[in-house]
């Protein structure tokens, strides 16, 4: 789950189980020629993000002038970017290469690999018990150490990019 202040003041956080960069991904044609984080700043230039997330917050904050296009948990935010009906997402990834890379002739990283925004994910569990909490960070460090978490999120990102 990500960490959020919101959501810290419900549960309690393990330590980080990964940190994965908010991109902004691009409509390949809509988007020629736009090569800043100011480009997307129009009132012209549709961005989508998911409703109710940190990709929201982030795009009025960021991008305060573009026209946002929010979509709901059960859509894609790839979608409107696939049906040419938006210039830009705010996709969460740890791999955006990989994400356009299953798509390269409709998507394009126009910042290449710079993220908009960072976002931590952790186990949340239930406040008020500090020995779960310990067990739980010291089976992170186990897996991180073994080097099982990055070998995870390799195989997520790679999943979240194959054909369906």
């Amino acid at each position: 789950m990500w960490v959020t202040p919101t959501r810290a003041l419900v549960v309690n956080f393990s330590n980080p189980t990964a940190s994965e960069g908010v991109y902004l991904v691009a409509n390949r044609n809509l988007a020629a020629g736009k090569t800043s984080a100011a480009d997307f700043n129009h009132p012209d230039v549709k961005l989508v993000a998911y409703a109710g997330t940190l990709q929201e917050q982030l795009a009025r904050r960021s991008f305060p002038k573009a026209t946002l296009v929010l979509v709901k948990g059960d859509e894609s935010h790839l979608e409107p970017l696939l049906r040419n009906e938006a210039h830009a997402a705010l996709v969460p990834s740890f791999a955006p290469r990989a994400l356009v890379a299953a798509m390269p002739d409709k998507l394009v990283l126009p910042l290449d690999d710079r993220a908009v925004a960072t976002a931590h994910t952790a186990v949340a569990m239930r406040k008020g018990d500090p020995d779960m909490l310990n067990y739980v960070n010291a089976v992170l460090e186990f897996h991180r150490a073994s080097g099982w978490l990055a070998e995870r999120a390799r195989y997520w990102t790679d999943y979240a990019v194959r054909p369906r």
